[in-house]
């Protein structure tokens, strides 16, 4: 993949056009502060791939999964979209930001979804000094590891935990909930990838039904589906 990247680098400098601007790499390419190595710039354009591919493409077909094994919470989020939906079309107008805001099953499809199958399993950071947590010492320049699943998946936290059950976040504000993280080094996109979900299961949901052939969730290392989660779908009649 790095190598990949820095013939793409090289080739775009080989051009010569430094005022053309088609993607990020151009935006990278074009900046004047000397600072951004090609080094750097393959490193942050590896960065963007990751989350583009691993975080919210993830969130989504696991929510499909979710929902297609709960039909309870596929027709409640569906009816709560195509009632959003006809509104819109009545007014005349496209989806806005507050719309986003204005659809709270749907907010709590993605919270569960987001515990039961965290994208980012955790968290390394490295102890600047001596630490002590709830009795254990955590040495100067040791390195720890967070792992999220182990606390979203605690039934000390969440009632029947391996469940999937979104009407748990109805009355819920979880101070154990962090697909996110959290503190000073709370995901920026935190945001954007639950508005991107959103759009998605707005117009999935309120278009098409589908049908989803058999398939597993695989947690390590990383949370996928094993056979990427194909679906049958047809447009739903209007």
């Amino acid at each position: 993949m790095v190598t990949l990247i820095q013939n793409i680098i090289q080739e775009k400098r080989d051009k010569n056009v430094p005022t053309l601007t088609e993607d990020v790499a151009d935006v990278l390419l074009n900046d004047t502060s000397e600072e951004l190595t090609d080094e750097l710039i393959s490193d942050n354009m590896i960065d963007l791939m990751i989350p583009g591919e691993d975080s919210v493409p993830v969130l989504i077909t696991l929510a499909i999964k979710y929902l297609s094994d709960c039909p309870a919470a596929l027709q409640q989020l569906t009816e709560e979209n195509l009632k959003l939906k006809r509104l819109k079309e009545k007014q005349g107008e496209t989806l806005v930001w507050s719309d986003y805001l204005s659809l709270p099953f749907t907010q709590n499809v993605i919270s569960e979804t987001l515990r039961m199958g965290n994208i980012i399993i955790g968290v390394m950071r490295k102890a600047v000094k001596d630490v002590e947590i709830k009795g254990y010492l955590i040495p100067k320049g040791w390195c720890t590891l967070t792992y999220f699943r182990s606390v979203h998946l605690d039934d000390n936290h969440y009632d029947f935990p391996y469940q999937f059950n979104p009407w748990r976040w109805q009355d819920t504000n979880n101070c154990n909930f962090t697909p996110f993280g959290g503190g000073q080094r709370l995901c920026p996109g935190l945001d954007l990838a639950r508005l991107e979900a959103s759009i998605f299961l707005h117009h999935f949901t309120t278009q098409f039904r589908w049908v989803a052939e058999e398939d597993s969730i695989i947690n390590f290392p990383t949370v996928r589906m094993k056979k990427g989660m194909p679906v049958w779908i047809k447009r739903r009649e209007q």
